[in-house]
């Protein structure tokens, strides 16, 4: 019996879940002494165990029933994700889902007390951090492309693509001409946002050879020839503050939110009675 927390036992099994469940987190990695690692794994198991049991009970000592429809519902897609016979007796599921829904109401209201994060909360955020926000190398981009394969010769697919580059350099924008003569019609041959690798390589060098607005000459990939044209590329640039305003408001949120739940745990921790014992894992 490691613990009894308010007359109720708190088995191995218990700490045993917790500690499969938070072991997984990449930072224990950090830890590179394992017996200090292990000691530190065994202490934080027995820790959120606690917090589970004192949240089971202030939510099934709340009086407040769940509502019946509501337990229907959840009970009848359970039954149908698990392809249940219409003669499964569900009692103990329903109970189960009752319990569910009882945990789940008092942690919401236990974070519901947080506090929102402000606009101001959100800039000077970003501005304190701002060297971490950044936006991954990408690419915005259309081609032509002549296919060199059993259905078009190499002669073939070349003077297309020949044919293709005389009327841009005529003038005529790159969306009719990608539509007319290209293999891969559709869009105006857009290919949208892709990062680098992607694409083959001979097609990535020849956009990296070349000025955002500009277009590149004739070139050879497996494929067959091609043209792009390039319209952005983002080199790892600094992310601007609308592409990760949001992000940072919803890490706010939920720092706030972890606060006031550890401060309602807290508060039931102190109320409580809890004798411990040590615990130990082969």
């Amino acid at each position: 019996m490691p613990y009894l927390i308010n007359g109720q036992i708190v088995t191995e099994t218990i700490i045993r879940e917790e500690h499969e469940r938070i072991r997984r987190d990449p930072r224990w990695a950090q830890i590179s002494d394992e017996s200090e690692r292990a000691k530190r794994l065994l202490a934080a198991a027995e820790h959120t165990a606690i917090e589970r049991i004192l949240v089971e009970q202030a939510a099934f000592q709340d009086p407040r029933p769940i509502d019946p429809l509501s337990i229907d519902l959840e009970a009848a897609k359970m039954k149908a994700q698990g392809g249940c016979r219409s003669a499964f007796d569900d009692t103990e599921m329903r109970l189960f889902i009752e319990r569910d829904f009882r945990v789940q109401r008092t942690i919401g209201e236990m974070v519901a007390v947080a506090r929102k994060p402000s606009e101001d909360d959100v800039n000077a955020f970003f501005e304190a951090n701002r060297s971490r926000f950044r936006s991954p190398e990408a690419f915005e981009a259309s081609h032509i492309v002549c296919n060199v394969n059993h259905e078009q010769t190499e002669d073939r697919a070349r003077m297309r693509i020949e044919t293709a580059l005389s009327e841009l350099e005529a003038g005529t924008p790159f969306t009719e001409v990608a539509e007319r003569y290209s293999d891969c019609k559709g869009n105006g041959g857009d290919l949208g946002r892709f990062p680098p690798g992607e694409m083959v390589d001979e097609f990535e060098q020849a956009l990296r050879a070349i000025e955002p607005g500009k277009r590149t000459g004739i070139f050879r990939t497996p494929f067959g020839f091609h043209i792009a044209e390039l319209r952005a590329w983002n080199r790892d640039a600094l992310a601007p503050f609308e592409d990760v305003h949001e992000d940072i408001r919803r890490v706010l949120t939920m720092s706030s939110e972890h606060h006031a739940y550890q401060q309602a745990v807290h508060s039931l921790r102190q109320k409580a009675k809890i004798t411990r014992a040590p615990v130990t894992f082969p």
